[in-house]
């Protein structure tokens, strides 16, 4: 299944229609990450999918003819192994539909964990944690050194803790910048638990208490990186993070 997912997403990363790659340019992916993750625009294969359970969820040729056209981004593991993809529709109403393989259970799963990325982790670079794709924008602004990762979501899995704990340089930082709603502020600074009344750390706490420096990261002018970038870009971007 890996072989054949793989071999579809790297074909529907090549030659790129021109409006998809001024989309996802225009909302702040470097053009760099969307070479090396391979994000591409979802092309149906001529081949059934091997895996049963995933045809019979997703369609005979992998998430069928009604997701083509759909954006690609695939997930890849620290060994460069492919551990899911998330199918974005970007030519219409916001959508987001996942696929995950059954190894994804123990590995980190980060968006933009690429090869240079885990190269400048190695080499001592911070690490800024935000939650969606488009909040990569955040990655013109930092310093080149450090990496820009998406949880997918406003919190961190015990996998992704596990990876910090075990590539990150004792003298680097991890930078939460998830988004600026309720959930985001939660899962950044902590909170009590309305139903229990104890309190729940957020993850820089969480990440503190395992031997990694961590702190939160509040900013002005949006909801999220992502916005602000569609707001102003670069300038934007600066001005909000003070950077």
């Amino acid at each position: 299944m890996r072989e054949w997912l793989t071999a579809a997403l790297l074909g529907s990363a090549e030659d790129l229609p021109e409006d998809f790659e001024g989309y996802v340019l225009g909302r702040g992916l470097p053009s760099v990450l969307v070479e090396e993750m391979r994000i591409g625009v979802w092309r149906p294969p001529e081949t059934s999918a091997p895996d049963e359970g995933f045809t019979k969820q997703h369609g005979r040729r992998g998430l069928g003819e009604w997701r083509e056209g759909w954006m690609t981004v695939p997930l890849w593991s620290p060994r460069g192994r492919l551990v899911g993809v998330e199918f974005r529709k970007w030519d219409g109403v916001k959508e987001i539909q996942e696929f995950r393989l059954p190894d994804a259970k123990w590995n980190p799963v980060f968006i933009g964990l690429t090869p240079s990325a885990l190269q400048k982790i190695w080499t001592g670079g911070n690490v800024w944690l935000v939650e969606g794709v488009f909040d990569i924008a955040l990655a013109h602004v930092i310093p080149e050194t450090d990496v820009a990762l998406g949880c997918g979501t406003a919190r961190i899995t015990k996998n992704q803790i596990n990876f910090l704990v075990r590539f990150l340089s004792p003298s680097a930082m991890v930078y939460v910048a998830f988004d600026e709603d309720e959930t985001g502020r939660k899962q950044s600074l902590g909170y009590t638990d309305e139903k229990t009344g104890r309190w729940v750390s957020g993850v820089p706490q969480r990440l503190e208490k395992v031997g990694v420096r961590a702190r939160s990261i509040r900013y002005r002018g949006g909801k999220d990186p992502g916005e602000i970038w569609e707001k102003g870009g670069r300038s934007a971007l600066v001005s909000a993070f003070n950077l």
